[in-house]
């Protein structure tokens, strides 16, 4: 529930708004806590969004995928790990290969940070693994035989990071070894087939129905538009009360105003109707004249 906490707050991207968010996992449990963190408050109430968004729980693996869902991003986030290594070609395929989404990112423990964790005993016969679910855990060279290999059978561009490159308060015998953690960024080459064929070899698991855990419609702002003459009155209040003693002001200042964002939904019909309205507004920045404007008028 982590990511989709992350993700339901509103994007500051309003041009590419996140409209429709869906969870899967094995777990009831996880399901359950991911249920509880989601579901919207009485601030979702009064902060009224202005595209809608439903976010969907299904309980079900992810290495058994149901029918194709058009989605255009997954993330796997600290999953592969806990899947038997011998599994990963099938939750592999499942993303990469059966909801092709236009961006997928997979992140993973990088095994040779274990070494700045003394407990771990890293590079011995005692060696054990961050979590006692882990099935495996990936060294850098191991992460990206993997990402390349599946990048090429399934049509996409595949970039790695490290994640989390040095530690708080590190003693003098930290070994630098890349990130805690390691991502992959795959996406979709344009032109790629629709349909892929899984590599050969694999067996793929019967597909299975996820079975719905729950769902939730984010509260979302349905009034009419204003007429004319009461929208410009709207934004004249507004920039003159964001305006300082210039008469100038931001136009994330006018767009940080609830009222505003619901009536305008886009930052670009705000700023082209400042500059339509040349009477009242004009742009008072020439470094920056899209982003600051002037009140005109009186």
């Amino acid at each position: 529930g982590n990511i989709l906490s992350f993700l339901v707050a509103p994007a500051s991207d309003d041009e590419h708004p996140i409209t429709h968010l869906y969870g899967i996992d094995i777990s009831a449990d996880a399901l359950s806590q991911a249920r509880d963190r989601l579901e919207p408050t009485g601030q979702d109430t009064r902060d009224l969004r202005v595209d809608g968004l439903r976010v969907e729980l299904f309980c079900g693996s992810a290495m058994a995928p149901a029918a194709p869902i058009d989605i255009d991003a997954v993330v796997c986030s600290e999953v592969i790990e806990h899947v038997q290594e011998s599994e990963v070609p099938a939750l592999t395929h499942a993303v990469l290969g059966v909801y092709r989404p236009r961006l997928a990112v997979f992140t993973t423990p990088n095994a040779e940070f274990n070494a700045n964790f003394p407990a771990l005993c890293y590079g011995t016969p005692e060696a054990r693994f961050r979590n006692a679910d882990h099935k495996f855990e990936w060294t850098r060279d191991e992460f990206a035989q993997w990402a390349q290999k599946a990048a090429e059978h399934y049509g996409y561009q595949v970039e790695l990071r490290g994640i989390g490159m040095t530690m708080r308060n590190a003693s003098a015998e930290f070994v630098p070894c890349g990130g805690c953690s390691q991502m992959a960024l795959f996406v979709r080459v344009a032109g790629a087939s629709a349909a892929v064929e899984p590599p050969p070899g694999l067996v793929l698991a019967p597909c299975a129905e996820l079975v719905p855990f729950a769902s939730f419609d984010y509260p979302v702002f349905a009034q009419p538009q204003l007429p004319d003459v009461q929208l410009l009155a709207l934004v004249l209040e507004t920039a003159r009360f964001v305006a300082d003693e210039q008469r100038a002001f931001a136009l994330a200042d006018l767009w940080s105003v609830q009222e505003v964002r619901h009536h305008f939904k886009r930052r670009l019909a705000l700023q082209t109707w400042l500059l339509d309205n040349p009477q009242h507004f004009a742009p008072a920045c020439q470094q920056s004249p899209a982003q600051r404007y002037a009140l005109t008028s009186a």
